[in-house]
């Protein structure tokens, strides 16, 4: 009895070892601290920045039990999409976030969950306060006579260029001033950011014209390096959270942004173009978590969280 009274000892003495390993081992140790790089706001827009870099900072939050702690640190200057996108693939940032398509999705890990709604589709007219052509509505094919400007590595030039319309390619600011001096005659702008750039500077002499709404899906994903599987899982695991819970939904909502949008639907026409650009995985996240019959929403269900400034 002695010698197995011994072996049972020793049993659970390794049995207690092997537990303690594998607690140890599946749970984040404190040493367990990450700093993220991530990309600089753009002045114009610095409101939509905020609320990104917020809604990044909660589904990391979120998941700090399973991932440990981090720090989230802005690169010094803003960059274009393209020098963004360099930057992920050189390991200069950690996570980025840009409007999916399909050359996108392949060269960079998407997490498919859009960050902002489907905001990013609906497209205003920036154009000069001056000109009575916009006084009405418009046809389609009128608008396609129009010379729209857009950005050199947009996913929207291409959008526009399959849908006919006629497109000159100018970076970001340089666009407002294609339309202020007549070398353009509109610059489509997310309803979203056009209220936003309409109290900058870049704007001057310019107006958003009442009648007309242009509609393509057009998600804004965050990304990662495609060989960063961990930190793809826990953005997407955090953001899952967010969606069904609601809270995500009251982010959006509250932003000042997002209401001015609302009111931007009042009495426009809206033309529906196609997307071909869309990869499959984006084409299943707006399937899976924007509401069909209203865009602006997500499917998860309505949140009464409360905000931690409140």
């Amino acid at each position: 009895m002695k010698v197995l009274r011994g072996i049972w000892i020793v049993l659970g003495i390794a049995y207690s070892s092997i537990n303690s390993l594998a607690q140890a081992t599946s749970a984040p140790s404190q040493k367990d601290h990450h700093q993220f790089y991530i990309p600089s706001e753009v002045s114009t827009t610095n409101e939509i920045h905020v609320y990104i870099v917020e809604v990044l900072t909660r589904a990391l939050e979120l998941t700090e039990s399973s991932y440990g702690s981090f720090e989230l640190h802005a690169q010094r200057e803003s960059t274009v999409q393209t020098r963004q996108l360099l930057n992920l693939e050189k390991g200069i940032a950690d996570i980025i976030w840009m409007i999916s398509n399909a050359e996108r999705d392949a060269r960079a890990r998407p997490i498919p969950v859009p960050v902002i709604g489907g905001l990013y589709g609906y497209r205003v007219l920036m154009v000069k306060k001056t000109d009575a052509r916009f006084s009405k509505t418009l046809s389609l094919d009128s608008l396609r006579n129009l010379v729209l400007t857009q950005g050199p590595d947009w996913p929207d030039t291409l959008i526009l260029e399959d849908n006919h319309f006629s497109v000159s390619r100018n970076p970001y600011r340089a666009g407002f001033r294609a339309v202020r001096n007549g070398y353009a005659d509109a610059y489509p702008r997310a309803l979203h950011e056009a209220t936003l750039e309409l109290q900058s500077d870049v704007t001057e002499n310019l107006k958003i014209e009442s009648h007309h709404l242009l509609f393509y899906p057009n998600p804004l994903f965050f990304y990662v390096n495609k060989t960063n599987t961990k930190l793809a899982k826990r953005i997407e695991a955090g953001m899952k959270q967010l969606v069904d819970s609601g809270e995500l939904q009251q982010l959006l909502k509250q932003t000042r942004f997002y209401q001015q949008a609302e009111d931007a639907f009042a009495q426009r026409t809206v033309y529906e173009l196609k997307n071909t650009g869309l990869s499959d995985i984006a084409k299943q996240a707006i399937d899976k978590y924007l509401k069909q019959e209203a865009p602006l929403e997500y499917a998860g269900k309505e949140s009464t969280v409360t905000s931690k400034s409140d």
